[in-house]
């Protein structure tokens, strides 16, 4: 989605977070503003750096309130069942990314609801922390912080319930007209019309404004287009996967496998499978047990003076959790399990036995069919 690249930070509930570059834009305005506009004027040289670090802090402090919004979107996801591939914060706030679709509409409906509520409940925690560092009579530049990070979470939480894709909103509005009507697609049509009507008048209001009023609008612009954009894409997706839901993964697999043992070199692997092969991937086996998936971009990383070292057993995906397939499953269930981050291949496993694989090509090429047909 982003064409900047993220850094992971480490996992929060044993979910992955990790920090697209694109945010350091993001803080750098806001501690920006935060200085110079949001809280007290400094006065001196010392006032000057207190408040960029205070702004600093509440700013790390926004970004936290963002990924506790998503990590309650993503626990209750989890709760229902639904894997979290990962968190990332970028420059327009939080994502959490799915491997699949909530199944039910109160699934979706719970799930969504869940990130709102946490940031009108901080909100709420700061509105009270603000008053009561009022009442103590701290300096002024502590109550602004807390003040902006009561009004902003409160913002947050109250613009996300806006009823337009992909908004939180958003999916609230497409559980209850899914749960109506029993029809998702037509659902996810009508929630995203929404988001584009929201999203294209956020952009009108923001060219305008800040053509005519001030500059600082025009990023309320930049917001309604990226809106209006993912509404946009999130029906076709829909219809997409729709009209493939009753291809199964079985359907479009590689089938034998040919397997990779895990105890040979990278340098014996370059020569033996990638070169003159036409596979970029090999599962890897150990004593005849699965033990992960090796892909030619995974060996390219390695410098090539430590090929003749390092096995594959060193530097296999092993996380099979998040790689195994069932062969019977819907084709569009593993569309968002197979993100250009991942080794790019679900192994296909069924009752214990490997029985084939299947890659971003082999989905593409039946998106693509579905396209012409």
């Amino acid at each position: 989605m982003f064409s900047l690249p993220s850094v992971r930070l480490g996992r929060l509930f044993g979910i992955p977070l990790e920090v697209n570059l694109s945010w350091l834009i993001i803080f750098v305005l806001l501690v920006l503003g935060l200085s110079v506009s949001i809280l007290p004027p400094a006065r001196g040289t010392s006032s000057l750096v207190l408040n960029v670090v205070v702004a600093a802090v509440t700013a790390l402090f926004f970004f936290t309130s963002v990924v506790l919004h998503e990590m309650s979107h993503s626990l209750v996801a989890r709760a229902g069942g639904i894997r979290i591939s990962k968190i990332t914060l970028f420059i327009f706030g939080g994502l959490a990314q799915m491997d699949e679709e909530p199944k039910r509409p109160a699934q979706e409906f719970v799930m969504a609801i869940a990130g709102p509520s946490m940031s009108i409940f901080l909100g709420a925690m700061m509105f009270l922390v603000t008053i009561g560092l009022r009442r103590a009579a701290v300096p002024a530049v502590f109550v602004a912080a807390t003040a902006y990070l009561a009004q902003t979470n409160l913002l947050v939480g109250i613009f996300n319930l806006l009823p337009g894709f992909p908004l939180d909103g958003g999916r609230v509005l497409r559980a209850v007209l899914w749960g109506a009507t029993g029809d998702l697609l037509r659902a996810t049509r009508w929630a995203a019309r929404s988001g584009q009507v929201i999203g294209y008048f956020m952009l009108t209001v923001g060219l305008a404004a800040g053509i005519f009023l001030n500059a600082g609008f025009l990023w309320f612009a930049v917001l309604g287009w990226f809106i209006a954009s993912l509404a946009s894409s999130a029906y076709t997706q829909q219809l997409m996967m729709s009209r493939v839901s009753a291809i199964s993964v079985a359907d479009v697999m590689s089938s034998p496998v040919a397997v990779a043992p895990c105890d040979i070199t990278l340098g014996a692997m370059v020569e033996r499978y990638f070169l003159g092969d036409r596979h970029s991937r090999y599962p890897v086996v150990c004593e005849g047990k699965l033990l992960g998936l090796v892909d030619l971009r995974t060996v390219k990383s390695v410098p090539q003076e430590q090929w003749g070292d390092t096995r594959l057993s060193d530097v296999a995906h092993r996380d099979l959790e998040a790689m195994l397939v069932r062969g019977d499953a819907p084709i569009d269930s593993v569309i968002p399990r197979l993100s250009t981050e991942t080794p790019g291949a679900l192994l296909v496993v069924d009752d214990g036995r490997l029985t084939g694989i299947v890659t971003r090509a082999d989905v593409v090429r039946v998106l693509r069919a579905d396209s012409h047909a």
